[in-house]
């Protein structure tokens, strides 16, 4: 008798342990990065969008944000597969927004950033793909209000980080994920509940 009560309370004790588990992995958000919303930073840089427009705004959105190159052959193919694979792992909704940066705004012209954007859609959903004035202040927007690296390695190659950043409706930044961070969706479909509420 002794150990089937032990028994019960025991599994009792690790019942409660997996649903606080649960629930702590399914409502838990990072804590912002900085307090103060990045949108206004943004604003400053002369940017366009596919259409040579000004962007958006985007606050409200909880945003997916990378920076990319057209022609890039390795770590642009993989984040932006990381978006894809996590918007379509989540149903479409207006208050999820992925934005793409050029780091290499003078080759990729509107007109090859709408054949690239094709290559990448995900219907339902909002992708937009922003356009710098030029390299040098693309280079300065990711380094001076994202604290990513990018630098021009040659004509057609350019170092930048592995980096995809995570920024809430109110604007401000809550993480910055490697294209193979898993991470990414749970934080993301958290976030999109918290605006629901």
């Amino acid at each position: 008798m002794k150990r089937m009560l032990w028994l019960l309370t025991g599994m009792g004790v690790v019942g409660v342990a997996a649903g606080g588990w649960w629930w702590y992995e399914r409502e838990t958000v990072p804590p912002p990065l900085h307090l103060e919303p990045i949108w206004p930073l943004v604003e400053a840089y002369p940017i366009t969008d596919m259409t040579g427009g000004p962007p958006p705004n985007l606050r409200g959105k909880v945003v997916l944000l990378n920076f990319i190159y057209t022609r890039c052959p390795s770590v642009c193919p993989r984040l932006q597969s990381q978006i894809r694979l996590v918007l379509q792992q989540i149903p479409p909704t207006p208050a999820l927004v992925a934005v793409s940066i050029s780091l290499d705004p003078e080759h990729d012209t509107p007109e090859y950033l709408r054949a690239y954007a094709k290559s990448y859609e995900v219907p339902g959903h909002t992708w937009l793909f922003w356009r710098p004035a030029n390299q040098a202040w693309a280079i300065q927007l990711a380094a001076s209000v994202f604290g990513l690296r990018a630098a021009r390695l040659s004509e057609t190659e350019i170092l930048h980080s592995d980096v995809i950043l995570l920024i809430d409706s109110e604007g401000r930044l809550r993480g910055w994920y490697a294209s193979t961070d898993d991470r990414l969706l749970k934080h993301t479909q958290n976030l999109l509940r918290l605006c629901e509420r």
